[in-house]
């Protein structure tokens, strides 16, 4: 039929008109008769074009919803990626890696294999799944734990413990050893860190451990624990005297006191620790910054470390209230480069606050490590590119090969949406300071910049050697 409209004779493509209303002849200009009959042959044409258009594209659509669900899906996510990944796709060799014994699987595994690590194609249930926990709604015990060599052999060890999980509700806390573990007293085992996981995914939903920051277990106690859904918070203020965090759920949030003050933080120096930007993290940091006005202290120290990023918005939130020398209502918080070449610039989105929580001689001071990335990043360089701090106002971890950095993920990631509900993450562009420009992607934040370097544990115990020295020589103990 397509090429039949294209092979018709021009006096058949007339037929494509209704007949004029009969009205009073006009006049003929000369040459107004060869006029008309080129303008309704070129209309013609037009429409003759628009026709095969239209029968291409529902022939398109027709071979499109015949083709397997999947299959569909896949089309729809090679062809995103293609439009928006920043480093671009080879569909051939997405094709070329596709193993055919695993048939759709096998074609999204080879799209898979050609993004970055912070790029994959999520079904509905899964984007399902990190959008509840970008809300900070979770479900399980609220631990991440790893697998650690020490004289009485290689024991598990939380590297995490959330605010306000079940976990951190039974009094487990970060750096504690898991020397054994069961689903009672009674019945308790050891294993190597696959076989906790699998226990703890596998099990009953309920788990006793026996647990203590020794690995000779001289201070170990029971500790039981229950898989539950919780709201997940990221923010908790400490000072000299008492300390707060929040507990709760989305229905009734409470900001209670916690009563773990830190010890030589003077008078003036208040603390705040930001885990994730993720959740109610932005409302949480005013809640505390509000704390921090109610208690007198003026100076702040921000604890980063091991904070991997999370959402552009809250970061435009918190931004809103430390930058010290941004002069507009609403400054720029970060610039992306897309792979065409063309930017866009963020601004902050609560206003300009530094004023309202500092003062023009107020200290800030933020921690990080090697596990502080993306958003966290960044906020460090809003907060260098305004002034708010210095270089040297910057404590990294030195590392055990002595270097100190942070972890350098300067690339923006943004998910795109099919029909059916699922959804691609990819990374889309790289990210440049508000002022400098300054992209850290593969370099971070290191000693080299002028940042200090501390020695101690990634992960701490009963002592925080890293905050205990830079307490000291924030506030001069």
């Amino acid at each position: 039929m397509q090429q039949q409209g294209m092979e018709q004779t021009e006096e058949e493509k007339d037929e494509f008109f209704d007949a004029p209303p009969e009205r009073a002849p006009v006049p003929e200009t000369p040459g107004s008769q060869e006029k008309k009959k080129k303008i309704r042959r070129a209309v013609a044409v037009l429409l003759a074009l628009v026709m095969l258009v239209v029968g291409f594209a529902v022939g398109w659509f027709v071979r499109y919803y015949t083709l397997d669900s999947g299959v569909r899906e896949f089309l729809w996510a090679l062809n995103v990626a293609e439009k928006n990944y920043y480093y671009g796709i080879d569909t051939d060799e997405v094709y070329a890696n596709a193993d055919p014994a695993k048939g759709v699987d096998g074609l999204f595994e080879a799209l898979n294999g050609m993004l970055d690590p912070y790029s994959s194609y999520y079904t509905a249930e899964e984007i399902a799944a990190v959008e509840a926990s970008g809300a900070g709604q979770e479900e399980g015990f609220g631990i991440s734990f790893y697998g650690e060599n020490t004289e009485e052999g290689r024991l598990i060890r939380f590297f995490s413990i959330v605010e306000n999980s079940p976990a951190q509700a039974a009094g487990l806390q970060k750096g504690m050893y898991v020397l054994q573990y069961g689903a009672s007293e009674s019945e308790m085992q050891s294993g190597t860190e696959e076989e906790f996981s699998s226990f703890l995914s596998e099990g009953s939903g309920k788990a006793v451990l026996l647990c203590g920051f020794r690995p000779d277990g001289s201070d170990a106690a029971y500790y039981t624990v229950e898989r539950a859904a919780y709201q997940a918070f990221y923010c908790s203020y400490r000072d000299s005297e008492t300390s707060f965090a929040f507990r709760g759920d989305t229905e009734e949030i409470r900001f209670e006191e916690t009563f773990s003050p830190i010890e030589g933080l003077d008078d003036s120096t208040a603390y705040i620790r930001i885990d994730e930007f993720s959740g109610f993290a932005s409302d949480e940091f005013a809640v505390c910054l509000d704390k921090m006005c109610e208690r007198g202290r003026t100076d702040l120290i921000l604890d980063l470390r091991s904070n991997g990023g999370g959402y552009l918005s809250i970061l435009q939130n918190i931004a809103s209230y430390l930058l010290r020398d941004a002069a507009e209502e609403a400054p720029f918080v970060q610039t992306a480069t897309f792979r065409n070449g063309r930017t866009l610039s963020y601004r902050v989105t609560m206003g300009n606050l530094f004023d309202q929580y500092f003062e023009d001689g107020s200290r800030v001071t933020v921690l990080a490590d090697e596990n502080t990335a993306s958003a966290s990043e960044a906020l460090i360089g809003a907060l260098v590119d305004y002034g708010t701090i210095g270089y040297g106002d910057i404590y990294l971890r030195a590392q055990e090969d002595g270097t100190a950095r942070t972890y350098g993920k300067g690339i923006m990631q943004s998910f795109f949406s099919s029909l059916s509900g699922s959804s691609i993450k990819l990374t889309t562009a790289t990210l440049g300071w508000p002022l400098s420009g300054t992209c850290i992607h593969g370099k971070g934040i290191t000693s080299e910049d002028g940042a200090n370097a501390v020695r101690a544990e990634l992960v701490w115990g009963e002592t925080d050697v890293m905050l205990d020295a830079v307490v000291a020589a924030v506030c001069g103990v």
